[in-house]
């Protein structure tokens, strides 16, 4: 019998003036998709650690990692992936682009060519008590 690892993996969600942070991945899998910043956990390393990891790693920059947002399964061949979504509160530094992705870009809805439909992730946070009070001057 057959038996799928389980994969621990961290996604971050970082929305600025409105607009959610997105990735044009540049190798596969999922080549060519727009996905949130993020990748696996590695051993000894908190989930936390990981996503600020991961950004510095993909985009150059510094981040503050907030509460958990969401979180899936995702099966795939050879394994199931355990992916946590925590929101972003805040990054420093330019955008740098590792050679893991072609282009960012700043949407204010989910492109159709995502890696998954962030869309409800994106609802959610906007109607958060929390976002309304950071950003209730940002959207008018």
């Amino acid at each position: 019998m057959f038996s799928k690892k389980y994969v621990l993996c961290i996604d971050g969600f970082y929305l600025k003036d409105g607009k959610v942070l997105l990735l044009k991945r540049g190798v596969e899998p999922f080549k060519g998709c727009w996905s949130l910043v993020g990748g696996h956990v590695d051993e000894n390393e908190t989930v936390k650690e990981a996503l600020k990891r991961e950004f510095k790693e993909e985009t150059n920059q510094d981040v503050t990692i907030g509460e958990l947002i969401d979180g899936r399964l995702e099966e795939t061949f050879d394994r199931i992936k355990i992916i946590l979504t925590f929101e972003v509160t805040s990054a420093s530094g330019k955008i740098k682009l590792s050679k893991e992705s072609e282009e960012y870009g700043w949407f204010n809805k989910i492109p159709p060519n995502s890696v998954y439909n962030y869309e409800q992730i994106l609802r959610k946070i906007k109607q958060s008590p929390q976002f309304n009070r950071r950003t209730k001057n940002e959207l008018r």
